[in-house]
Formats: structure tokens, sequence, C-alpha cells
């Protein structure tokens, strides 16, 4: 989805907007924070859930149902993980269970029956795992944290958020490649849906592959990704979602990555272009006056209004959109940047929403909001904030 059709979006409800981004729901297979709308086929997954869980001798005594769309007569196989690791055991479904068989067309047992020795007085996370046939993936449908009575707090369950790091990122004339790995504690073995984002749009949803050993620390065989999409001309943010398990709270972030199929900046010395001096001069005039969504000046601006309006009246055509000015200039590192260069603030799915005329190292003149016009802008943030050039590489 495009947030900019004509300008870029007043920048504090975009901050504000990133700050309250949708949660997973715990046990959920595919969540939204963000929406991650897998292009995955989960057609042929297994169906089933834990329906209880309860302290017996010996450990904890789980019931439910599974079934394989692709195997509907056969007796599915369940696994149980503790603490994120299957225990060595498997288990069948060998209980019947009516309503199941008359909704799925079953066999006459759909239902599992077992005990998963762990002591249910310790802290554990125990799960189940149907075991996959065919095409699909197997499913964890539900997890319960030991003692049954315990109700983990928002700190304990972000513990059982997934985790990894983007260890490899490329931009070539016509592609992106983003490699990584991805684990998540309360499934360690399994394979994670991890979502790729380009400049804000949900571009590749993928399952996580072999990682060989050795491997980083808590990533499970399973945990690699390598994911590869075509780009067009320009600047471009990938960034990495990986979807939740079990019983943490929410998808987690990986970060972005910013690349320019043009090519890298150069190394040497920047002189500061003769049109930047101008820009900076013509966009301080301006400093005082109002912000107005959609506004190209010359007595209102919104940001990227005001980057048009001070390149444009020396000549300079550039994009109109704060997105679409991110993807003309060429990318520079902060350390090349100077006074009449581009600031462009994105968010955690590579959307560009603000853009300011950089200064100093930290300052920028940018039509902020309604509230405050045009104005002289500290940098907020500059893990979302990246660096453009008109002028230079």
């Amino acid at each position: 989805m495009r947030f900019d059709q004509r300008a870029c979006l007043h920048f504090r409800r975009r901050v504000a907007a990133i700050l309250v981004t949708g949660l997973a729901l715990a046990g959920a297979a595919v969540a939204s924070a963000p929406a991650a709308t897998a292009d995955i086929d989960h057609s042929h997954d297994p169906l089933g859930t834990m329906t209880s869980a309860t302290v017996v001798p010996g450990g904890l005594r789980l019931t439910g149902w599974a079934v394989d769309s692709d195997a509907l007569q056969a007796n599915a196989t369940v696994v149980p993980v503790v603490d994120g690791v299957g225990i060595g055991t498997t288990a069948v479904t060998s209980v019947a269970n009516a309503t199941v068989r008359a909704k799925y067309h079953t066999g006459p047992t759909p239902g599992f029956q077992f005990v998963v020795p762990v002591d249910a007085t310790a802290p554990h996370t125990v799960c189940v795992v149907i075991r996959n046939v065919g095409a699909g993936y197997h499913v964890e449908p539900r997890c319960v944290a030991t003692p049954l009575s315990t109700r983990l707090t928002t700190a304990q369950r972000a513990k059982h958020n997934p985790a990894g790091k983007i260890s490899g990122f490329t931009v070539s004339s016509t592609s992106m490649r983003v490699q990584g790995y991805a684990t998540d504690p309360d499934w360690v073995s399994g394979r994670l849906v991890v979502v790729l984002y380009v400049n804000g749009t949900s571009t590749a949803t993928v399952r996580s592959t072999t990682y060989p050993a050795p491997r980083p620390a808590g990533a499970g065989g399973w945990s690699a990704f390598d994911i590869t999409v075509p780009v067009s001309r320009g600047a471009h943010l990938g960034c990495i979602w990986v979807v939740n398990v079990g019983v943490g709270y929410g998808n987690t972030f990986l970060g972005c990555r910013s690349g320019d199929t043009r090519g890298r900046a150069s190394t040497g010395t920047v002189t500061v272009p003769a049109l930047n001096t101008k820009v900076v001069a013509e966009a301080k005039k301006h400093v005082g006056q109002p912000y107005v969504w959609g506004a190209t000046g010359p007595r209102s601006f919104d940001c990227s209004g005001l980057v048009q309006y001070s390149y444009g009246k020396f000549g300079y055509k550039t994009p109109r959109t704060s997105e679409d000015q991110f993807l003309a200039a060429r990318l520079i590192p902060a350390e090349r940047a100077v006074p009449g260069d581009l600031v462009l603030y994105h968010d955690s799915v590579g959307d560009v929403f603000h853009v300011g005329i950089y200064l100093s190292p930290g300052k920028t003149v940018a039509a902020v909001d309604e509230s405050t016009g045009v104005a002289y802008q500290p940098i907020w943030d500059p893990s979302t904030a990246t660096y453009g050039s008109f002028t230079h590489t």
C-alpha cells in the first residue's frame, strides 16, 4: 500500500501508527504485526488444536484433535515440544471424536490424548506440533505455560517472541537479496514464516530453511532464510519481520537495510554543490510558514513539497512525494551528507513517510506538521533515517 499518493504524511501521525502496530495473537500461525498476509499456500497444512492440559502423575496430559487434508483417513502424528525442543517421542491420534470426524470426513479416531513427561510444577512451555503429510508444513496450534496457573507478564511473553538477524544484504542492478536466520524459543526446531517488505510493501513471504552447523546461539536447524526479489531502478529499503508462534505476543522486526541499484556511493571528498547551497538558502526563507498537507508553496508546504519547491526554484525538477524522492535520490551514507541533501525517514516496513533538507549532523529544515510548520527539525531517530542526494554520490 502507498501511504502517500500526493505528499508525505503528517509524520507525527505516522510515528504514532508505528508505535501501535498490531500485536500477534499468541499461537497464531500467521499474525499481523505488521500485516503478514502470507503468500504461502496453507491449504495443505494440518488442522487441529490442543483442547486441554491437565497435571497428572508423571507430567502433563494433553488432549485435542489433529487431521491432515492430504491424509484424512489416516491417524495424524502429534509431536510434544518442551521449551522449544522436541522431547524425542511422538503420538498418533487414537481417540474417537464424532464432531471432528463429521466436519472433516476423517477416519474414526482424529483425537489425541497423551502424557508429556515434564515437571509441571516448574516453569516450562509445552506445545503440540502436528506433523505434516504430503504438501504443506508442520503446524504448532497451541502452547501452554507451566505451572498451569501461570499468567505470563508482557515481559515474560516477550522472551518467547522470535529472534534472528539479517546477516547479508545486497542490491544488484535488478534485484535485492536478504539473508539471515530466524528462530522462535517455542519451536526452535521448526520452520518459521519470514516476511520481506520492500519500500513498505509485503513482497515475499517464505519459510525458513536448513541452517547447517555451526549456527548462531539459539538458532535451530531450520532457521535460515535467503530471499531474492526483483526491484526497479533506484533506491530501496528491505525490511524483515518474523511471524511469532507459541506464547510470544508479537512478530519480531529484524531491521531494515537500504541499497541502490545504481551502485554504491563514492568515497572521495564531497564538495558542496552550488545547487545545494541555493536550496538551503531558499528553504530557510520559509521557516515559520504553515504546513499544509499536499501544499507545494510558495506560502505553505508539506515535507516533500518544500523539497520540490526549493529545488525547483533553481530549475531542478524532483519527484512529488517523499517515497518517490527516496527512489530517485542516490543513497549516500550519513558521513557523505552535505547541506542541501535529503534526510528521508522510514518506518519498520520501509515506507518513506517524511523528508527534510539536511543542514548539519542531526539537523534539518523541514515542513514538519500543522502545529510546527516549516522549522529547523532535529533528526529524532537516526535508525529510521536514510540519506540521499540529487547532486552527488
